[in-house]
C-alpha cells in the first residue's frame, strides 16, 4: 500500500508525499526527476541544466515518456543570470509541467500564462520583504530558503522564517534547508510548512548526475566543511570549502545562459555545493528509497511525540 501524507501542497500538486526533489544545477536530470516523482514526491530540475532550448525540450520529452507523475522545473527569471529564460518558459508551457519554481526575479510576468495551462508557481524567498513582493504577484506558494540550505541560501533560521512567512503572507510555505530526513520534515511541518525541499540528500543517490568524488565528499563531510560566501556567483551560497579553494576564485561570476562558455561550464561543474544537512548523510541509496525513508521516519517521529495526559 502506498504511503500518503496529506497537506495543502500535496493536494495542490496531486502528489502522495510532501517531498519536493530540489532542482540542482548539473545534478538533477531525468533519472533523478523520474525516481522522486515515481516515489510519491515531485522531482524537479533547473532549466539551465540544458545548454540549449532544444535540449531542454528533449529532456522534458524523455521525462514525460518515463513517468506520468507531476514534475517541476526551476526557472531563473533574471536576464543577467539566464538570458534565455523566456524561451525556456515557452517550452515549459508546451509541456504543461505541473510546477514552475522561480528564482532571482519576480514571477509577475509569467504567472497568468503558467496558470492558464494548469502550472503552479512556487517562488524561492529568503526574507519577509521579498516574500511580500512575491505574494502580490499571484504565486501559489513560497519556498522558504533558510540558513543551512545548499546552493543559494538565506541567513534566517527556519524556526523563525517559516512561521513568519505564513503569518505575514497567508501563502503556503515549503521548508528548504538541511532537510535530510524525516525528523527534519516533522519539524518543518509542525512549523506550518506544507512540504519540504530535499536537495543534498538526493545527491547521494545513483540517479544523481554528480561526479563520484562529489558524492564521496557528501558522505565524508559535515557542516564544518562548508563555506557561506557570495564569491562564487555574487549571491551568498553554501559551498564545499575544498572545491572553492581548488578553483582559486577571485571574483563572482553569474551562471551562464545559452551558449555556455566551456571554461565557465567547467567552473560550475567543479565547484560543489551542499547544505548543512550533509552532516547526516552516510550512504548512497536509490532516490526512491530515500524518499520512502524520509516519509517513514516522519511517521515514526510523529507517533513518538509526547502527548497531553489527564
Amino acid at each position: 500500500m502506498k504511503m500518503k501524507i496529506k497537506t495543502p501542497i500535496t493536494e495542490m500538486l496531486g502528489i502522495d508525499l510532501p517531498i519536493i526533489g530540489a532542482p540542482m544545477f548539473l545534478v538533477s536530470y531525468p533519472d533523478l526527476v523520474v525516481a522522486v516523482s515515481e516515489a510519491g514526491g515531485i522531482g524537479c530540475f533547473p532549466a539551465l541544466n540544458y545548454r540549449t532550448v532544444d535540449q531542454l525540450r528533449e529532456g522534458l520529452t524523455e521525462i514525460r515518456s518515463r513517468t506520468n507523475k507531476p514534475i517541476g522545473v526551476n526557472l531563473i527569471l533574471h536576464k543577467d543570470h539566464n538570458p534565455n529564460w523566456a524561451r525556456q518558459f515557452e517550452v515549459c508551457l508546451e509541456f504543461k509541467i505541473e510546477l514552475l519554481i522561480t528564482s532571482l526575479g519576480s514571477p509577475r510576468t509569467i504567472v497568468k500564462e503558467a496558470k492558464s495551462v494548469g502550472t503552479k508557481v512556487f517562488c524561492d524567498v529568503t526574507t519577509l520583504r521579498h516574500a511580500k513582493i512575491i505574494a502580490k504577484s499571484g504565486a501559489d506558494a513560497l519556498i522558504a530558503v533558510s540558513h543551512g540550505a545548499g546552493g543559494h541560501a538565506g541567513t534566517v533560521n527556519p524556526y523563525v522564517l517559516i512561521p513568519q512567512l505564513i503569518e505575514e503572507t497567508g501563502l503556503p510555505v515549503i521548508a528548504s534547508g538541511a532537510i535530510s530526513g524525516g525528523r527534519q520534515m516533522a519539524a518543518a511541518l509542525s512549523l506550518g510548512a506544507g512540504a519540504v525541499y530535499v536537495g543534498t540528500r538526493l545527491i547521494a543517490t545513483p540517479e544523481a548526475q554528480a561526479q563520484d568524488d562529489y558524492k564521496k565528499m557528501i558522505l565524508e563531510s559535515t557542516y564544518e566543511d562548508l563555506v557561506y560566501t557570495e564569491t562564487i556567483s555574487g549571491i551568498p551560497a553554501n559551498w564545499f570549502k575544498e572545491t572553492v579553494d581548488r578553483a582559486n576564485i577571485t571574483k563572482p561570476s553569474a551562471i551562464a545562459g545559452e551558449p555556455h562558455a566551456e571554461e565557465e561550464y567547467k567552473r560550475w561543474r567543479d565547484i560543489w555545493s551542499a547544505g548543512q544537512g550533509v552532516t547526516q548523510i552516510s550512504s548512497i541509496q536509490p532516490a526512491k528509497e530515500v524518499v520512502r525513508q524520509i516519509a517513514e521516519e516522519y511517521t515514526t517521529v510523529i507517533e513518538s511525540l509526547p502527548r497531553n495526559s489527564d
